[in-house]
């Protein structure tokens, strides 16, 4: 899935990264959150941005409440669509969390007071290499092609996520594909032994068949 946090390439900026985070710390204070807690990013006519500092969070598109990612710290919501009139997502915490909500006008001030704009450019460079990549596992595939990408994709979530999610809800909030296909999917995967679900849970994935 489109993982802000998956490392693709061999060298991430984290350097630049993490002197991004720890410039912003020195002018808004950091807030707690808990799970299930949700944000947006239109708050009184301002564009926001959203900072995550520690945990784990879901992003969902709030046309069709599509999950499109799982974002993890330290990663920054907000910039990737500041020309829509209106944000379409909401980020929901899966765990306690720090955070930090900025409006946008309020980052680029700072970003241009601390000539951060450098750092900023890697952050979306590197967001645009993660969504190219969720291109490649969600568009122009087969339904069991893009149901294989989620288990792959759920099998490298966290221990909370795992422990509570089902595969099939994992994959239908991020597919949208019908029930009972994805159910049919699932059960022939683990008759044939390359998955183990236990109470609707994935414990493992031995391998998957490239067709099926």
């Amino acid at each position: 899935m489109y993982d802000f946090s998956k490392v693709i390439e061999k060298h991430v900026p984290q350097a630049e990264i993490d002197e991004m985070f720890t410039s912003i710390e020195s002018f808004s204070p950091a807030r707690k959150g808990k799970p299930g807690q949700r944000f947006y990013l239109d708050q009184s006519d301002k564009r926001m941005c959203f900072l995550l500092y520690s945990g784990t969070c879901t992003i969902k598109r709030n046309s069709d409440s599509l999950i499109l990612s799982t974002l993890r710290a330290h990663s920054i919501v907000g910039l990737q669509d500041i020309f829509h009139d209106k944000s379409d997502v909401q980020i929901i915490a899966n765990s306690e969390i720090e955070y930090r909500l900025l409006s946008v006008d309020e980052l680029f001030l700072h970003v241009e007071d601390k000539h951060l704009w450098k750092n900023i450019c890697y952050m979306l460079m590197l967001s645009a290499t993660r969504f190219s990549e969720y291109q490649k596992e969600t568009v122009g595939v087969s339904n069991y092609e893009l149901i294989c990408n989620l288990l792959t994709s759920l099998s490298m979530e966290s221990f909370e996520i795992r422990a509570t999610t089902t595969a099939l809800e994992y994959v239908q909030e991020r597919s949208l594909l019908s029930r009972s296909g994805i159910m049919k999917t699932l059960s022939s995967l683990k008759a044939g032994g390359y998955v183990i679900i236990k109470k609707g849970l994935l414990i493992r994935i031995n391998s998957l068949p490239k067709k099926f």
